[in-house]
C-alpha cells in the first residue's frame, strides 16, 4: 500500500505544482469588446405604456480593468457637458430597402455610464459581460420610427483609450 500512497501523493503534489506555476495571460490597456447577443421583448414601462426593451450583452476584456465610472466622477474630463461624461456609445443603423444608414443625432446615438467595475485585489485584468437595456416607447399616434436596425457600439476606459467598434446582429419589428 506505501507505494500507491507514494504514488498518489507524488501526482497530488505534480498536479499543485504545475496548476500554481500556470502563466498569466497578459491583455493590453485598451479595452477590446465583442458583441454576444441582441435581444428585443414587448414589455411595458412603469406607467403600463407599451415599449420595446432592446437588451445588448457584449463582452469585456481589458489588461487594467480601469473601466467604468463612480458617481463622485462628474468633475474635469468626466463633468455632465463632456464627452466622457459617459462611456459606453451606441449609434442606431436603421435597415430601408436593404441598405443601413445612420439614425441622426441626437435620436440615434446613445450614451451610457458604465458604473465602476475594476476587479479587487492585485490583478486588475477584466474578463466581464456587460448588459445595457434600451427602451422604445411607442402607441397607435406615435409608432416605432423603424422596423429593423442594428447598432455599432464601443466603450472609453477611465485613462481615455476607446476600444474597438463592434456591431450587433439586426433586430426586426
Amino acid at each position: 500500500m506505501k507505494p500507491v500512497t507514494t504514488l498518489l501523493i507524488t501526482l497530488i503534489l505534480l498536479h499543485l505544482v504545475s496548476v500554481g506555476c500556470r502563466r498569466i495571460v497578459e491583455y493590453p490597456d485598451e479595452p477590446s469588446i465583442t458583441f454576444t447577443s441582441l435581444i428585443s421583448v414587448d414589455s411595458t414601462d412603469v406607467l403600463d405604456n407599451p415599449v420595446k426593451r432592446v437588451t445588448l450583452t457584449f463582452h469585456i476584456i481589458d489588461g487594467n480593468g480601469d473601466i467604468g465610472l463612480t458617481e463622485k466622477d462628474t468633475i474635469g474630463p468626466f463633468h455632465q457637458d463632456s464627452l466622457y461624461h459617459y462611456n459606453l456609445f451606441i449609434r442606431e443603423f436603421k435597415l430601408e430597402e436593404d441598405v443601413f444608414t445612420e439614425v441622426p443625432e441626437p435620436d440615434g446615438l446613445k450614451k451610457f455610464r458604465i458604473p465602476d467595475i475594476t476587479p479587487a485585489g492585485q490583478n486588475k485584468t477584466l474578463l466581464a459581460d456587460l448588459s445595457v437595456t434600451i427602451e422604445y416607447p411607442y402607441s397607435d399616434q406615435s409608432p416605432l420610427p423603424f422596423n429593423a436596425f442594428r447598432y455599432v457600439y464601443y466603450i472609453v476606459d477611465r485613462e481615455f483609450n476607446y476600444s474597438n467598434q463592434d456591431t450587433t446582429s439586426v433586430i426586426t419589428w
